[in-house]
């Protein structure tokens, strides 16, 4: 059965995170006037629960920098007193954990974390060091790809049911580059959090300025799904 984020009440817990090469607790960054460069040009958040129709358990990424970056982060959970959880494994949908994931200049990224693990269900928080950093050739402050399920014929369908392909809009004036995930999501007591139970790859392509793509769908991807999401991703 495919399980969509559903309304969650509960409190809004948001760390700011500034990132340094080791991992730090959790502050709230200070904001300079200067640019920031390198892995201290990117400040993180992390949301547990999120207002109705939102994903739960999102880390934001904000690059304050003039150069779109490919991090490989470092996340690791901690409960509500800020003590690491060692039980706890920490699992990114779209792979900013394994270098998968660009984040732009003047643009706000996100991820979706899931938890699994002895003491899960404690996690109120993380911790996050850049452990790689490159630098790549990207669109500063683009609009997201616009995604949208299609059947055989190319028409619009619901991501929920069976679709055929997904059908991507590039909004902006220069080349990008994605990946796209089908997103399953399980049930969640009251009070905690929606996660992510399965993620599954859908592809990745490029789509040139003002342009659209396809990609099929292929296997599990073709089912449907409770999100349907595009990422910025590496250029081929």
């Amino acid at each position: 059965m495919i399980h969509t984020p559903r309304p969650l009440l509960g409190l809004r817990a948001a760390a700011a995170l500034v990132v340094v090469l080791a991992a730090l607790g959790c502050t709230s960054p200070s904001r300079s006037t200067s640019e920031a460069t390198g892995p201290d040009q990117l400040e993180f958040e992390f949301d547990r629960i999120n207002p109705p129709g939102h994903m739960d358990q999102t880390l934001l990424i904000a690059n304050s920098g003039t150069s779109a970056v490919i991090p490989t982060l470092e996340i690791t959970p901690v409960d509500r007193g800020g003590a690491v959880l060692p039980g706890v494994t920490v699992s990114t949908a779209f792979g900013t954990d394994r270098g998968k994931v660009v984040v732009p200049a003047r643009k706000t990224t996100i991820d979706v974390l899931a938890f699994a693990g002895d003491g899960a269900a404690n996690v109120a928080d993380v911790r996050v060091s850049v452990q790689e950093m490159t630098t790549v050739a990207f669109p500063a402050a683009p609009q997201d790809v616009v995604v949208e399920a299609v059947d055989a014929a190319g028409q619009s369908t619901s991501k929920f049911s069976t679709f055929d392909a997904v059908a991507l809009a590039n909004p902006n004036s220069e080349k990008v580059s994605v990946g796209v995930v089908c997103m399953l999501w399980g049930e969640s007591p009251d009070g905690q959090p929606q996660q992510v139970h399965e993620v599954i790859p859908v592809g990745f392509t490029s789509i040139a300025r003002n342009g659209s793509a396809t990609i099929r769908a292929t296997g599990d991807a073709k089912n449907g799904c409770g999100s349907l999401k595009a990422f910025f991703s590496p250029p081929a």
